[in-house]
Order: structure tokens, then sequence, then C-alpha cells
């Protein structure tokens, strides 16, 4: 590990939170930290992806109107759809990220439908398939942009043997 790379680390993925929530203000309903979770898996992994989610969880949960629950499998099922998935596809793939975002557009009006039942709750079911497919639209132009801006100096392949 190269000497400062914890703070770069730091600094990157505190920015990407702000820039991220931020976005989630202005188009509710898309989350723009999950293409996060696909990238620092895909380039760290590990328990640095765990506390991520961890932290992410818990703002998506303290962000959101439904019952707790939502954050925990949106991003619990983005994890089984990433490594399933990459047993299929390449994991950096552009293809792989697109079907992963398609599978979170529709995961978005399923995970809000029966999250809403079990607390009594009427949401406008046609307003969270626009989410869905604002998610699946945005979700590979996020990474994309993400991925160019990931510090090199953090990337896997750019730690010596």
């Amino acid at each position: 590990m190269y000497p400062g790379s914890n703070v770069t680390a730091i600094l990157w993925w505190g920015a990407y939170t702000l820039i991220g929530v931020w976005a989630q203000r202005f188009v509710p309903g898309v989350d723009f930290l999950a293409p996060g979770i696909v990238l620092s898996m895909q380039e760290q992994g590990g328990a640095r992806t765990v506390w991520l989610a961890v932290i992410w969880v818990l703002l998506l949960e303290g962000m959101g109107n439904l019952p707790f629950g939502y954050g925990v499998a949106w991003y619990g099922l983005l994890a089984v759809f990433y490594i399933m998935g990459r047993w299929l596809f390449e994991a950096r793939s552009l293809l792989f990220v697109c079907l992963l975002g398609i599978g979170l557009g529709v995961l978005h009006p399923l995970l809000i439908y029966f999250l809403a039942s079990l607390g009594n709750l009427a949401v406008p079911m046609e307003t969270s398939l626009v989410e869905g497919a604002l998610q699946a639209a945005t979700f590979p132009v996020i990474w994309l942009a993400a991925d160019k801006l990931f510090p090199k100096g953090l990337r896997q392949d750019a730690k010596p043997l």
C-alpha cells in the first residue's frame, strides 16, 4: 500500500459521498451511491467496501421515509447481483454495469412496493416505476464518471506485487 493511500481513499470516498447525497436531493429516487459500491467492489473489495456500504445504508435509511430495510436490501441485493454476474461477465465491462443498472431499475419499484405494503403506506407506483427507469439509465453513466475520476493510486492494478 502506498503511503497516504488511506488518506487519499478517505478524501475521495468522502467527496463521492457528498456529491452523491447532494445529487440525490435534486433527482429523488435515484441512488447515486450505488455505482460507488460497484466501483469499490471492482477496485478495492473487502473491508473498505463493507464500511462504505454500512455508512451509505445509514445515510439512505435516514434520508428515506420507508420502514427500515430498504437500504440493507438495496445494497445487499446489489452485491448479490454483482457477485453472481461476474461469473458470466467481465466485472469492469460496460455491458455488465448496464445490466446491473437494469437490475436495480427493476428492483427499485419492487422494493418500494413490498416495503410500503409492510408499513401500510400509500406510494404511487407510477412514480417508483419512473424512478426505476431513471436508476437504470443513470447507473452506468454515474459508474463511468466515477471510474474515470477514481485515483490511479487506489486502483488494484496500480499496486506493486
